[in-house]
């Protein structure tokens, strides 16, 4: 279904988009095999790119959209950056066309949900400047590591965004069912001022859920 909020009148401009990103569901969507981080990096950034490219053109054609990523992983190890932090931000992002047109733009300004959109700063640490240390974590001394603190952080960063007004569009993705209660909340609160979220992922609907006019569904 195609999308026309009030903003999407032409000659005003690009529609504002932030993207949250559950990467490690984005990693596997896009098949990357383990290996370099660097490489994995790289690829989940061309996959994430070309889906979103679409998703916006699938659901209003006839505009333009700049694109700024939120992306949410278990990015820090206590206080260490994880190597696949470390590989992220130390690649030169240069996102491919979406598909053949250019009417999707994508900052460079990438930002990370280790550190909060509304957490007071007295609550960021000193170094590292994040809210959020250790979400690769050990929960006890021999298992193995797990994200932890992810998609509530995502959860958290969706309804500030959508509670303080910001302009523009918002589109989530993840694969994880805890994504949903917050997407629903965002809804009711950003479609009276004209603006949409949409959730992308590939698994598609649920026969539990009502999701129509917000899911929209990508192929692996």
């Amino acid at each position: 279904m195609r999308l026309d909020s009030k903003e999407t009148k032409k000659g005003s401009g690009p529609i504002p988009v932030t993207a949250f990103v559950d990467w490690n569901s984005q990693m596997r969507n896009a098949g990357v095999p383990r290996g370099d981080p660097h490489e994995m990096a790289k690829r989940t950034l061309t996959w994430i790119s070309r889906i979103i490219g679409r998703v916006l053109i699938r659901q209003a054609p006839a505009f333009q959209f700049n694109v700024v990523f939120r992306l949410y992983h278990g990015w820090y190890k206590g206080w260490e950056p994880t190597e696949n932090y470390r590989a992220i931000t130390g690649l030169e992002f240069d996102f491919p066309a979406s598909g053949r047109t250019t009417k999707v733009a994508f900052s460079s300004e990438v930002q990370y949900g280790h550190a909060l959109l509304a957490a007071l700063p007295e609550r960021r640490h000193v170094s590292p400047r994040i809210h959020l240390p250790n979400t690769w974590c050990q929960q006890s001394g021999d298992s193995p590591r797990v994200e932890k603190m992810v998609d509530t952080a995502l959860a958290a960063d969706l309804l500030e965004w959508a509670r303080e007004g910001r302009n523009g569009w918002a589109i989530v993705l993840s694969e994880d069912d805890d994504v949903v209660p917050p997407i629903l909340t965002a809804e009711a609160w950003m479609k009276p001022r004209g603006r949409c979220v949409l959730l992308a992922r590939a698994r598609g609907g649920d026969q539990y859920l009502k999701l129509d006019g917000l899911l929209v569904e990508v192929q692996r």
